[in-house]
């Protein structure tokens, strides 16, 4: 059972928030039963911080880096080799429909969505990039991508929240040429790591280019479900059995 775990970045600040990573395991123990679950801590409150059952498989890190979010499961997945493939996820991810991962294994990396490339923010993304190693490439397709608006010239898409389906030894390649954990100290905040969404989607499509055409396992983010879908109309739709997807993601901006 070791050819694939998950990896979940979990923040609580609030009782509501702290439902999220309940929910979030309650769903993976219900399809995948006997899978190692890895749950990142990114600096979590104390006081709303309570488990609701006592879960089995898990394994919780309590990272030291406040603020890092999305970057944190790629820092310690590469630290610790807890499983051969990994499945990375935020703490608002609901699985509603078992998805069978072990097709995806011999694969190098899927995001789980993408989005079109765009310039927002771009002077932060290029700061951030320039903390890699071998980074040129990377700031030239990040830099040039709208020389034609709506054309994808330099083949490369967002990979968003930086949830994906990785390779161990894939990711292990892309620290040894870029030295992705470098940017555990340029980026520290929620605009930093929507500039990481960019900046990662462009490295696994640069060196993994044969998933170009498919492009993610779940489709474009934006065309997914509604677009800041919350926790509240998530309840509703689960007690009324109306959940819009397999996979439902909810926005909350912390």
């Amino acid at each position: 059972m070791n050819s694939y775990g998950f990896i979940i970045t979990r923040h609580v600040n609030s009782e509501k928030t702290n439902k999220y990573w309940n929910h979030c395991l309650k769903c993976l123990r219900t399809l995948y039963p006997y899978r190692k679950i890895v749950i990142i801590d990114d600096n979590s409150n104390p006081v709303f911080l309570k488990a609701e059952f006592n879960y089995k498989n898990i394994e919780i890190i309590n990272s030291e880096f406040k603020g890092r979010g999305e970057l944190l499961p790629y820092y310690y997945y590469l630290k610790n080799k807890f499983f051969d493939n990994a499945i990375i996820i935020h703490d608002s991810i609901f699985f509603h429909k078992r998805i069978n991962f072990d097709t995806l294994i011999g694969n190098k990396v899927l995001p789980l969505w993408f989005f079109y490339p765009d310039r927002e923010n771009i002077d932060n993304t290029i700061r951030i990039s320039r903390s890699l190693k071998n980074s040129f490439n990377i700031q030239n397709k990040i830099a040039l991508n709208d020389l034609v608006i709506g054309m994808n010239h330099n083949k490369w898409f967002g990979c968003f929240g930086v949830q994906s389906f990785i390779n161990h030894d894939f990711l292990t390649l892309i620290q040894q040429k870029y030295n992705i954990t470098n940017m555990i100290s340029t980026v520290t905040c929620r605009l930093d790591r929507c500039c990481l969404e960019r900046i990662l989607g462009c490295i696994f499509y640069t060196e993994s280019p044969e998933i170009i055409g498919k492009k993610s396992l779940l489709g474009d983010i934006m065309k997914y479900h509604k677009w800041g879908y919350t926790y509240d109309e998530y309840e509703n739709d689960f007690k009324t059995n109306k959940v819009p997807k397999v996979v439902v993601k909810v926005w909350t901006g912390r």
